[in-house]
This record gives C-alpha cells, sequence and structure tokens, in this order.
C-alpha cells in the first residue's frame, strides 16, 4: 500500500537468446551487433484504486560493451586486463546494434 492506495508491482528480466553465454565466458558484441549478456529489466506497477486501473512502466537494458573484447577469467587474477581482439575499423556490429536498440525501443 503507498498512501492508502493497492498497488500491484510486477518485475520481469528477459535474457537475449542471441549471444548468449555466461558472464565471465562470452563477451562484447557477434558479428551481428547483438551483444553478450543482454538482459532487458521491466517493472509494471499497477494502480487498482481507479475503476479503469492505471498501469506504469520503467524499463532499463544492459549488456555487454558493444565492441569485439574479451577477457580472462582467472581466480588468481581479480581484474584481468581486457583484450581488444578484433580490429572493426568501420564500427559495423557497434552501428548494428546500435541500430536495433533504435528500432526497438
Amino acid at each position: 500500500h503507498d498512501y492508502g492506495r493497492s498497488l500491484n508491482l510486477m518485475l520481469l528480466a528477459r535474457r537475449s537468446r542471441h549471444f548468449a553465454g555466461t558472464r565471465y565466458l562470452k563477451r562484447g558484441v557477434s558479428d551481428r551487433g547483438k551483444v553478450a549478456n543482454d538482459v532487458e529489466h521491466e517493472q509494471i506497477i499497477h494502480d487498482e484504486t481507479t475503476s479503469e486501473g492505471v498501469f506504469s512502466s520503467y524499463l532499463q537494458i544492459r549488456g555487454s560493451i558493444p565492441t569485439f573484447w574479451t577477457q580472462e577469467s582467472s581466480v588468481t587474477m581479480p581484474k584481468p586486463p581486457i583484450v581488444l581482439n578484433r580490429v572493426d575499423p568501420t564500427y559495423q556490429a557497434t552501428q548494428a546494434h546500435f541500430d536495433d536498440l533504435m528500432r526497438r525501443y
């Protein structure tokens, strides 16, 4: 309850299937512009106090930095160096990633 109002809260998380992998083993972007560990979080609130009910939503996305990079996972090295493992002078995969974001949102 919020100031006498009855509110329902729903939290959703949607993981992408396009460049999936464990957090420490999959990094960067694919050739098609899909980033590793891409997750969309949505918070939906439903206010039941009005006759029609009011919904509001807050959406947040997160994912790997959209460039070609890797990072070795190691117990002995808490902050391993980031390795740029491929040169993409025109940043086509990065551009494809941001084009997809603009199309979806």
